[in-house]
């Protein structure tokens, strides 16, 4: 009977799970993004540098995955979040979304959520709704804002450990004009994640009106176990740097940060007065590591921009002839097969002097120089993966 009544519980956990509308809207929003880049990079480049839509294969598995352990945590330490604040983000999470901002403003709708919880919760006009809201079965037990703190912390890393792993791996280039007309590429980064996290919420409001749905104890209070979307998401645009580098310096100052609230956290627990600080302070450091980010890349003097004295690589496509060659995203390819190239043409003119093979000389961004070859799929030079400016 006991078996019985967990899977009961598990399936009608997995159910809210599914009936997620801010997950839905995300994979839609995700699938959207990636025809655009596939349609972008075929308008630049002749075909698709990633044909596959990574955007949604990371939106499914990493927002399932992190779903998973989150919610374990979550469950663990008995996460409560007050229904209002629950609500809230979620409306404000799916707007975001439908209106294509779910990526550029995920703290943003956490800490103002939290805020306009706050605001709503101490207003006098708020006692009518919350009356009636208790009579549905809604608890006015208060949660502490330091406890949102806290899961602002978790929001907070696991956004360095998603930047960690998928930023800049896929660095798809986008070109952009110069105001003298000059060509440069820029590499963006525009993806989000719907991250569903098991959380407790005061009051058995559901089961009043649905007698199956399950109800646990803590404390002596009764809470009811829903699935938070928690949004993560970021839009930005490197232009100077390396992709990959500059995501992974932004993710170690997101776990900085991320550890930083958390004391925070621990340290409004502790001073109710000192939690709009922290949570002031937490909102500040995301910025700052968002403009710190932007400022190093506008500082370097390097810039992704077609050159004279030969080619440059913007992209590698995977799994053809160049992914498993010496070359980076910047490098600049001064010979091909003994011939100097300074264009897209000379260049594949260059390969068809011998079709099976491609000895390439290269000038790195930072000037030192390499030379690479490979064979190469006989008779299909444009095959051979390497992206770059069109004549």
């Amino acid at each position: 009977m006991k078996m019985q009544v967990l899977m009961m519980t598990i399936g009608l956990l997995i159910l809210s799970l599914v009936a997620q509308p801010v997950w839905w809207f995300g994979l839609i929003y995700e699938w959207w993004t990636a025809d655009r880049r596939i349609k972008r990079e075929r308008r630049a480049f002749g075909s698709a540098v990633y044909s596959d839509k990574f955007e949604v294969r990371h939106f499914v598995l990493l927002s399932l995955f992190w779903g998973l352990v989150m919610s374990v945590v979550s469950f663990a330490v008995g996460m409560t979040v007050p229904i209002g604040w629950w609500v809230c983000y979620s409306v404000f999470a799916l707007i975001a979304i439908i209106f294509g901002l779910g990526s550029r403003l995920p703290i943003t709708i956490f800490v103002g959520t939290v805020v306009l919880y706050d605001w709503f919760d101490k207003a006098s006009f708020s006692h009518p709704v919350m009356a009636l809201l208790r009579q549905l079965g809604f608890s006015r037990q208060p949660v502490k804002i330091a406890v949102l703190i806290m899961l602002l912390s978790a929001v907070l890393f696991l956004l360095s450990r998603w930047l960690k792993k998928t930023g800049g791996r896929f660095a798809s280039p986008k070109i952009f004009a110069q105001k003298r007309g000059k060509l440069i590429a820029g590499y963006p980064f525009n993806e989000l994640l719907v991250v569903p996290t098991l959380v407790l919420i005061p009051g058995d409001f559901i089961s009043a009106h649905l007698a199956f749905w399950p109800v646990l104890s803590l404390g002596g209070t009764h809470v009811t176990p829903l699935f938070l979307p928690i949004l993560l998401g970021l839009h930005l645009t490197i232009f100077k740097q390396n992709p990959r580098m500059a995501f992974k310096r932004l993710a170690k100052s997101f776990l900085v940060l991320s550890i930083l609230v958390l004391i925070g956290g621990i340290v409004a627990l502790l001073s109710q007065p000192a939690a709009w600080i922290i949570l002031g302070l937490a909102y500040v450091g995301y910025i700052g590591c968002l403009l710190k980010t932007r400022w190093h890349d506008r500082r370097q003097s390097f810039w992704y921009s077609k050159v004279d004295h030969g080619v440059r690589v913007l992209g590698i496509k995977p799994e053809t002839p160049a992914a498993k060659m010496d070359i980076q995203v910047g490098d600049i390819i001064t010979t091909c097969n003994q011939q100097p190239v300074h264009s897209e043409t000379s260049f594949y003119e260059a390969l068809l002097s011998d079709p099976t093979y491609c000895h390439l000389k290269i000038q790195t961004p930072e000037g030192d120089l390499k030379v690479t070859e490979t064979a190469i799929f006989d008779g299909s030079p444009h095959e051979i993966g390497i992206v770059m400016f069109k004549d």
